[in-house]
């Protein structure tokens, strides 16, 4: 079984790559290199609320789960971010803009129960999931969602040249 699989879940590619320009155009990726479009219920329309990774204290979602994210960010209604949010066949969390800058690597670990769709937004002949046990995948900018396995040692991996962006959603 593979540990990533395009799903038929689709959306127009060249409108999520409009719409993330326009995102970054007010916005700037933080310390986690994310931004993030769903919100606790309780949260003013924050960007940064539910980046980085829970489990670490140094986090901005540090504490919350997975399933205190509730609230889309009304910021970004009328956006293919909103129509994914909307009309995604799952419930989700955080659904997040992940940047991974050329030539990095993430540390090995695993998202215990954790279910992630990838959609590419801007990606590069060298920018990889890889998996602890040697499994590789390119996850292509389509406008298909990817879903993957996160809950066994897996890292991600950009060698190219060019920044790695994913917009992450995590099923709950």
């Amino acid at each position: 079984m593979s540990e990533i699989t395009k799903t038929e879940f689709s959306i127009d590619y060249d409108k999520l790559l409009n719409d993330y320009n326009k995102v970054m155009s007010n916005h700037e990726f933080n310390e986690h290199n994310q931004i993030c479009f769903v919100n606790t219920r309780d949260s003013d329309n924050d960007v940064y609320q539910g980046t980085g990774d829970i489990r670490l204290s140094h986090s901005n979602s540090y504490g919350l789960e997975e399933k205190d994210f509730t609230k889309f960010n009304t910021d970004f209604n009328g956006t293919v971010f909103e129509e994914i949010y909307k009309t995604f066949p799952y419930k989700i969390g955080r659904m997040r803009l992940m940047k991974m800058g050329p030539k990095k690597c993430y540390w090995l670990h695993n998202d215990p129960g954790l279910i992630r769709y990838h959609f590419a937004v801007v990606t590069n002949p060298g920018a990889f999931i890889l998996y602890e046990k040697g499994n590789h995948y390119h996850i292509p900018a389509d406008g298909c969602a990817y879903e993957m396995n996160a809950n066994t040692n897996h890292t991600a991996l950009n060698s190219g040249r060019e920044d790695r962006i994913h917009l992450v959603l995590n099923k709950l």
